[in-house]
């Protein structure tokens, strides 16, 4: 009898639906950057709560705001956002600090070798049981500790730490397998072509916003961290009002999108599971914070 119970409620269990399958597929969408940063937030919160119920201290790294999530993006859109941070000299400061000098890594780094042993595994997993997960396209595969705060913290928010990882990192991973085809795209290259033409008439002659990053960078190397971040700020305001100009941010995001789409269209279950799970965390994050 008592097996007979046992299989049943296993059964049970098998059957269960996972936390994010009650939302449609009609109903999946991207989220926003300010719904990014609120999940990030939750994430910290629960590892922080995850650590110190194992006894150990945790300092929330600062999640990225909006704007500083904008510095790495392919061309500068808004002219607020370049006169007020120009190519993101001041995200780049601030990320190198927080890695020298965030409580959470002092503290990490000052334990000796077997508590920084333990701390990284508490807080990380234990790289002797990983999680793995194929990238699209023939990429090859990637690993990543089970277990630990940071992926108890994931499974709390997402609903499965380890279907969240394959789904993230196959998701994350398509932009290698359509980048080139969408640079080549004709809408791409009309609408580079009339922000090259913009920023000439401007005086300012680059190619592409790839090409006017790389002498960008040989012209500051120089320069103190003043005229770097008068010069970041000009340059700047010239590339975002091209950008406008030409539609080219807009020409891509839509390409983007497409071309995404397109790609992971043999990872349809991947990609549904993805967009699924970030909206399940989404509706989680709040109770988090509150």
């Amino acid at each position: 009898m008592l097996t007979v119970t046992v299989l049943f409620l296993l059964a049970g269990c098998a059957d269960e639906p996972r936390p994010w399958e009650d939302i449609s597929v009609s109903g999946v969408r991207d989220l926003t950057n300010e719904e990014v940063v609120e999940i990030e937030r939750a994430e910290q919160k629960l590892i922080k709560t995850c650590m110190r119920d194992r006894g150990l201290p945790y300092w929330e790294f600062p999640v990225p705001s909006i704007d500083e999530r904008k510095s790495g993006n392919y061309a500068i859109e808004s002219v607020r956002w370049a006169k007020a941070y120009g190519y993101g000299r001041e995200f780049e400061k601030l990320g190198e600090k927080i890695r020298i000098s965030h409580r959470t890594v002092i503290y990490q780094n000052g334990l000796p070798k077997e508590g920084r042993v333990g701390y990284t595994r508490a807080l990380d997993g234990d790289y002797r049981d990983r999680m793995t997960a194929e990238l699209p396209g023939k990429l090859g595969k990637v690993e990543t500790p089970r277990g630990g705060c940071t992926n108890e913290a994931r499974a709390e928010l997402y609903g499965d730490a380890a279907i969240w990882y394959t789904a993230r990192r196959t998701v994350e991973s398509a932009l290698p397998l359509y980048v080139q085809a969408l640079k080549q795209d004709e809408r791409f290259t009309k609408a580079l072509s009339q922000w090259a033409d913009c920023m000439t008439r401007a005086g300012r002659s680059f190619d592409s916003p790839d090409d006017l990053r790389q002498k960008r960078a040989a012209a500051v190397e120089k320069m103190s961290d003043t005229e770097a971040d008068a010069f970041d700020r000009k340059l700047a305001v010239t590339e975002a009002t091209c950008v406008v100009e030409s539609s080219l941010g807009k020409v891509l995001r839509d390409l983007e999108s497409e071309y995404r789409a397109r790609t992971l269209k043999p990872y349809s279950e991947q990609w549904d599971t993805y967009r699924k799970m970030r909206l399940h965390a989404l509706r989680q994050a709040p109770d988090v914070l509150s």
